[in-house]
């Protein structure tokens, strides 16, 4: 059996593995090894290899593709607010920052939310407040595996002025400085929406088949 300081070849690896030669260190040695060229080359894992997804960055863009049919929905051509964002790359008329803080600013009108996922649980909560001031509707970008939360349950779930469905397939999103690259698929991907016509939001949906996915109304 080579050493891993050594060339090793697909066909000596998968000798050596079929023999039963290689052993237990080696292998997990030779995975280590697999898994650092992986991620240099920006293949397999979570969020596509190091030089693509991080999962300590909060400064992922949403592409086009996610919310050109939240704009179709409410037929607009841009937002009113985009409540959490990097830069201005969601059209919309005011864009809070890092330096506004969404947080501390009133939402009014068709807002856009793609929060921080760490930070997912204070974002859901203030738009759940600002979903109470006439006219507004709040649409969100969220995970879609943490519907067993409490933050998930309480403003979305048993929220009966909210929509939510899960994307299919798995999305990506735009990197700052590499917006001429298409998004690696990663994550999986919710969309929510707060809004008092959220029945009615919820019937278009389905009858349009906006979202090639399915929408529910959250419990009464």
């Amino acid at each position: 059996m080579k050493t891993l300081e050594h060339q090793i070849t697909i066909t000596e690896a998968i000798n050596s593995l079929e023999a039963q030669q290689m052993s237990d260190q080696e292998l997990i040695l030779y995975e280590k090894a697999i898994k650092e060229v992986k991620k240099k080359r920006g293949i397999g894992g979570r969020y596509g290899g190091e030089e693509h997804y991080k999962s300590g960055r909060d400064d992922y863009m949403t592409p086009p593709d996610i919310y050109g049919s939240l704009l179709e929905l409410f037929n607009r051509n841009k937002f009113d607010i985009d409540v959490c964002c990097t830069k201005e790359n969601i059209p919309a008329n005011i864009h809070y920052t890092k330096n506004e803080n969404g947080l501390l600013q009133k939402w009014s009108g068709l807002c856009f939310c793609n929060p921080p996922w760490d930070k997912t649980p204070k974002w859901v909560a203030k738009g759940f407040e600002e979903s109470t001031n006439p006219g507004t509707h709040i649409c969100f970008v969220i995970p879609s595996n943490r519907f067993e939360t409490g933050y998930m349950q309480d403003y979305i779930i048993n929220n009966p002025n909210a929509l939510w469905l899960i994307l299919p397939q798995k999305r990506g999103f735009i990197i700052p400085g590499q917006e001429d690259k298409k998004p690696i698929p990663s994550v999986g991907v919710a969309i929510a929406i707060m809004s008092p016509e959220a029945k009615k939001l919820q019937k278009e949906i389905n009858n349009k088949n906006l979202f090639k996915a399915t929408a529910f109304i959250g419990n009464s």
